[in-house]
């Protein structure tokens, strides 16, 4: 069985996701990816702590925190980058009502 095509089955998914009801499983199902909240006080009081121990002259343990501080941001860094990339996808998605199912819009 083929469906026919119409411009007003394919919706833009945010819109279509707010007019949905609040109890709506769909609602939960098509929902904006979460943001991910970086905690930037890790790498700062490890950054913190390596300069810390390398003016106490324990330079080895300095460095190597140092280096976990350099990890640690950059570690948040990405996680912050996918999150905001997968909400910039959600914000360009679109819905097809008669498949169902969501997809980019090119």
């Amino acid at each position: 069985m083929s469906a026919v095509w119409r411009s007003e089955q394919v919706l833009h998914l945010p819109t279509f996701w707010k007019g949905l009801p609040p109890g709506s499983e769909l609602k939960r199902e098509l929902a904006q990816p979460v943001e991910y909240a970086a905690r930037w006080m890790v790498p700062a009081r490890l950054l913190a702590l390596g300069l810390m121990l390398i003016v106490h002259d324990a330079v080895g343990y300095g460095m190597l925190t140092l280096v976990g501080a350099g990890v640690s941001g950059w570690w948040m860094r990405l996680l912050t980058g996918r999150a905001r990339d997968a909400r910039d996808v959600w914000a360009r998605s679109m819905y097809c009502r008669v498949c169902p199912a969501a997809f980019v819009a090119v």
